[in-house]
């Protein structure tokens, strides 16, 4: 059960034992069901059925509620997208937290090297210039292997089944060739996203390359920045990005 809804088990319930208590006992208002006035006695009442329905309804509504992550990331069409998705998310149970935490990372930061790449590019050159436009399709390209990391990586968050994945941990499941076989699927799952994960930080390792190669020069040309190791590994390192989508 993921830790969101554990969280509003917790406090649902804890609501109505607060409301139980404030109303019978008599520490508090110390209303009865079967004496005193009509007016406390329809209070006490009131608090009483109150409290079995909403025990049955929320409870029942929390543990049967099923987080739906595939047709959020459907929907996904930028990297502003991804990190509204990863942040909803974590509460789907702790499997991928640590994850989900370094990609929200990974594209706050990848945003501000990005910005100063772009800052760096228009002080040295212009914008109708070749070598300005090529190094503006290197970093779109980076971008779009970014951005297709992120979002290989919440359909396979998407697609994991958490609940039975921790059950499978607890052996709540008779130990078979079937079951071991679904562990070792998840075990895919979470090796994919992991695997994902490392690559985008590669990628904006790379680019801190770039940054430190870009402030080298004052003039380039444009067949030159192929040349260039950190544009070099970019291209190696996109290729094989493509990978995992």
């Amino acid at each position: 059960m993921s830790p969101k809804k554990i969280f509003q088990l917790f406090l649902i319930n804890l609501l109505i034992i607060i409301a139980n208590v404030s109303v019978f006992s008599k520490a508090f208002l110390g209303f009865s069901l079967l004496f005193g006035s009509t007016l406390s006695m329809s209070v006490a009442w009131f608090t009483l059925l109150g409290s079995i329905t909403s025990f049955a309804y929320f409870n029942r509504r929390i543990l049967l509620t099923q987080n739906n992550y595939s047709i959020i990331s459907q929907k996904i069409n930028s990297l502003d997208d991804c990190v509204e998705v990863f942040e909803k998310a974590i509460n789907n149970g702790d499997t991928f937290d640590d994850d989900i935490l370094k990609n929200l990372s990974q594209i706050k930061r990848f945003k501000r090297k990005m910005n100063t790449i772009v800052e760096i590019l228009q002080q040295k050159f212009s914008v109708e210039e070749i070598t300005y436009q090529k190094f503006d399709n290197v970093l779109n390209e980076v971008e779009e292997v970014l951005y297709m990391n992120m979002k290989s990586i919440l359909n396979k968050i998407a697609a994991f089944d958490i609940e039975e994945y921790e059950s499978l941990q607890k052996r709540n499941f008779p130990p078979n060739e079937v079951s071991e076989e679904k562990m070792n699927i998840y075990r895919d799952y979470i090796s994919f996203v992991q695997n994902a994960t490392k690559t985008n930080e590669d990628i904006l390792l790379k680019l801190d390359k770039v940054l430190l190669e870009l402030s080298k020069y004052d003039s380039l040309e444009g067949e030159q920045i192929q040349e260039l190791p950190a544009i070099t590994e970019i291209d190696e390192l996109i290729k094989n990005a493509k990978l995992y989508k």
